[in-house]
């Protein structure tokens, strides 16, 4: 049923519509990044209020009211069920509740990541930046240094990347600088086991200006150079 029915249907103040909201978003989520794991779920019949997904939305609501825009609530989330994954070591067996999504621990790992996020969107608005258009050479020696760096790791393969994909440490490090977003965007590899996501789902942040700095001398000197990749 369309949210908006649903909200319709029983009158709902304004507070319980945006918890409704984050419900479904939950779930919508929860599908996508845990396919085959039990999570706590909107009730299918009857008033959602009842439900115990609705009650922690609801406190979720009210708790970041005005501290969070509405915008963020899908980073939000996205954020507490992946540092739900990476302290089960990538798998999650147990099921999958709602509990996580408020509380000091809960506010305490969204300040932190979005501390990341933030750093990553306020790049392309620094004066640099904003020319699009990066040297090249600054372009091929932060490829250079990425790929020291994922030799130093001891990630050489598709099923390496993949591992560091699912504990999020790929995630972290293009985060932190440790690895440059145009490997991202130019690995074989990364676009195998991105598994149908786009870079920006699974990232978190708009790369898209660094297609910008990407041109055919950048291309042909990753094929070279990164070749157990094609």
């Amino acid at each position: 049923m369309n949210p908006l029915e649903v909200i319709l249907e029983y009158e709902m103040t304004p507070d319980e519509a945006k918890a409704y909201k984050l419900c479904v978003l939950w779930d919508t989520l929860v599908r996508k990044e845990f396919p085959n794991e039990w999570a706590t779920k909107l009730r299918k019949k009857g008033d959602p209020r009842k439900s115990t997904l609705f009650k922690y939305c609801y406190k979720l609501a009210r708790e970041t009211k005005g501290l969070i825009p509405d915008k963020e609530y899908k980073l939000y989330i996205l954020d507490q069920l992946h540092v739900l994954r990476l302290q089960n070591d990538g798998k999650v067996h147990a099921l999958i509740d709602p509990f996580i999504l408020v509380g000091d621990k809960a506010w305490k790992r969204w300040k932190l990541w979005r501390k990341y996020y933030m750093q990553q969107l306020e790049k392309p608005r620094t004066e640099e930046e904003l020319e699009i258009q990066e040297k090249k050479s600054r372009v091929l020696i932060n490829l250079d240094r990425t790929k020291k760096f994922l030799e130093k790791e001891g990630v050489t393969s598709l099923e390496q990347i993949k591992a560091k994909l699912d504990d999020l440490s790929l995630i972290r490090w293009v985060s932190l600088g440790k690895v440059s977003p145009h490997y991202a965007i130019l690995s074989p590899w990364i676009s195998a086991a991105l598994d149908g996501k786009t870079l920006e789902e699974v990232f978190l942040f708009d790369l898209t200006v660094y297609h910008q700095s990407i041109d055919k001398d950048v291309e042909k000197w990753f094929s070279e150079n990164f070749a157990e990749e094609f």
